[in-house]
């Protein structure tokens, strides 16, 4: 009976106690980074509702299943997030996801001052955590309150979302605070964690944030800003700490099979584009694994150049590279089609990132920060600046096996034309499209969709500056949290 007086006592038998900076880096990598888990997806329906996505009627009786349970992104319906949820839709939970991962960064945080551990490795874990907590804040304003630099938007009352930054437990229903003090927090979080992973991140892996990701992410962030001067000058840091392409024309090519796929590309883990592989795995295109139902829209594949009969110059590899070919099996004769499927990434394994960062994001928001200043105060240095890093990134997207590739040269409002082409070309499919049609000012988009095959086609239409371009809040979180204000 002697020395047993703890015995009864209450433990976790799964709970993590972090004595050390080696713990709280564990911590991060199990609550903050998703990559290698097997539910990584949180977002997967957002290019679904751009114009870069369509829907092709089937009959087949498999793929019916998929439009019915895609639609309500589709046709951007309020409740969006309710039907995909019953409709067993992974990674239907973005907000609570990114509440969750932000909780993970607030704790190592706190907790960093009570474990031990050398100053670098302390420097290091609280710069990932701020650089992630930035990055998690981005994506929940962007998705969840109006653009920053919407017409007629006050940035200083607009509701955004509500800031949270510690982990201590409260009783209190936090508000949404404005888009403004959002921000803020965003760039007083990258700005404090920039310099511990410049002197103390050195050697962090591409599953982490590094100084690179904050240089790349301080330059998007500016760029939503429109503060031009600052966007270009991150960009300009981070391309000079990292400025390799991945070289299409030499990447190896799978030729025969089911599938045409590329053996390597851009998100494999032998790319030098990569700055950090994030989220995403086989699941993020489920919509168009059977058959063919959401595809490429037909604007989208006609920007790019791209010549599959000329076998010595096939132009735009990345129509090859980016997107999957398949036999259509449902065609009579079967035909070789541009199936949904991405193709940015190559692995056989199921939980590997497809979705991140890369140097190619450097190169466009550069472009942009100067094409902008250039529109504006009509410096050509600028215009040739822009143009610079528009050719030298699709100098590495041609077909130079035998002819060498053709700058383009444009100026005035065709070179800001022809720049938001070239992104849409680029970064289609990697959740940026959705972001770039809402600060260029939320155009009109139609989606068409064909329920049965006697059913007359129905057109879907997002207004222009449409509520729907800002997404609903979750039923499940008001029902947390009655301070919440509700999007219309």
């Amino acid at each position: 009976m002697c020395g047993c007086g703890d015995f009864l006592d209450e433990t976790s038998q799964n709970e993590m106690r972090p004595s050390s900076a080696d713990d709280l880096q564990q911590l991060l990598m199990g609550e903050v980074y998703v990559a290698g888990h097997s539910e990584n997806v949180f977002h997967m329906y957002l290019d679904m509702m751009t114009d870069d996505v369509t829907c092709v009627y089937s009959k087949d009786q498999m793929v019916q299943q998929y439009y019915k349970r895609y639609l309500p992104v589709y046709a951007w319906q309020s409740d969006m997030f309710e039907q995909l949820e019953s409709g067993g839709v992974q990674g239907a939970d973005t907000y609570e996801h990114y509440y969750r991962a932000i909780k993970g960064c607030n704790v190592v945080l706190d907790m960093l001052d009570k474990v031990t551990g050398t100053e670098t490795q302390k420097a290091n874990v609280k710069g990932q955590s701020l650089a992630m907590r930035g990055y998690f804040y981005f994506m929940l304003v962007n998705l969840f309150a109006k653009p920053y630099n919407a017409e007629g938007i006050d940035v200083e009352k607009a509701p955004g979302v509500p800031l949270i930054t510690s982990s201590e437990v409260s009783d209190d229903y936090p508000k949404r605070a404005s888009i403004a003090k959002v921000y803020s927090q965003i760039e007083s979080d990258l700005l404090e964690a920039l310099p511990l992973l410049e002197q103390f991140g050195v050697g962090n892996s591409k599953f982490k944030a590094s100084d690179v990701f904050c240089y790349n992410l301080l330059s998007r962030l500016y760029l939503y800003m429109e503060k031009w001067d600052e966007a270009e000058k991150y960009a300009s840091l981070g391309l000079k700490k990292k400025s390799s392409l991945f070289d299409l024309a030499s990447a190896p090519w799978q030729t025969w099979g089911m599938i045409y796929a590329p053996n390597e590309n851009i998100y494999g883990r032998k790319s030098e584009e990569v700055i950090w592989l994030g989220y995403g795995n086989s699941y993020q295109y489920d919509f168009a694994q059977s058959g063919f139902t959401f595809v490429p829209s037909t604007e989208l594949v006609q920007l790019y150049d791209f010549t599959e009969s000329n076998v010595n110059n096939r132009g735009d590899l990345r129509l090859r590279y980016y997107y999957e070919y398949a036999r259509d099996f449902f065609s009579t004769p079967a035909v070789i089609k541009i199936k949904y499927g991405i193709r940015k990434e190559y692995t056989v394994e199921t939980n590997y990132p497809i979705k991140g960062m890369r140097v190619a994001e450097l190169y466009l928001n550069r472009a942009e920060a100067n094409i902008r200043r250039y529109l504006r105060d009509g410096d050509e240095s600028l215009r040739k600046s822009a143009l610079n890093d528009l050719n030298t990134l699709r100098s590495h997207r041609y077909d130079t096996r035998n002819e060498s590739y053709d700058d383009v040269d444009y100026s005035g409002e065709a070179l800001l034309t022809f720049y938001q082409e070239e992104r849409r070309r680029e970064l289609a499919f990697e959740d940026h499209r959705w972001f770039d049609l809402r600060r260029y000012g939320m155009p009109e988009i139609r989606h068409e969709y064909q329920a049965s095959e006697t059913d007359v086609p129905v057109t879907y239409v997002l207004p222009q500056g449409g509520d729907r371009y800002v997404l609903p809040i979750p039923r499940s979180a008001l029902d947390k949290n009655f301070n919440l204000e509700v999007n219309p």
